[in-house]
């Protein structure tokens, strides 16, 4: 393949990567802001900051707000307002949720290794 072909795939693939790694973003919002309030307060604005520091991407404040709030009506978490900051923090059945959902993946995490582990055997014969 000549050099051009590949840079264009490459822009390609990088550009579906990105796309996909919002949507598990996007997908895995609740589970994220549990974790971060996991031990510690923040505002919502903190939250936003730490998923574009930590994944790349910047979710906008439409996107996250409407979970927080659907979080704190479900009592997932707590909202206190310090001055101008609504700061937020896990509540002990949020923390329970924390802990049910880490169990799940931690599941996932395994069957995603046993089918990695299927297809190396299939392409090695081993």
């Amino acid at each position: 393949m000549s050099p051009v072909v590949n840079t264009v795939m490459s822009a390609d693939i990088e550009r579906l990567v990105r796309k996909y790694r919002r949507s598990v973003v996007n997908s895995l919002l609740e589970y994220l802001v549990l974790t971060y309030l996991e031990g510690t307060t923040m505002c919502g604005y903190d939250i936003i900051t730490l998923l574009h520091e930590r994944f790349h991407t910047l979710l906008s404040p439409g996107q996250v707000y409407p979970v927080i709030d659907y979080m704190a009506e479900n009592g997932l978490i707590s909202k206190r307002r310090e001055g101008r900051a609504v700061m937020l923090s896990s509540t002990p059945l949020g923390e329970s949720l924390l802990r049910a959902w880490r169990e799940e993946f931690s599941l996932i995490q395994m069957q995603l290794k046993n089918i990695a582990a299927c297809e190396i055997q299939a392409v090695t014969g081993r």
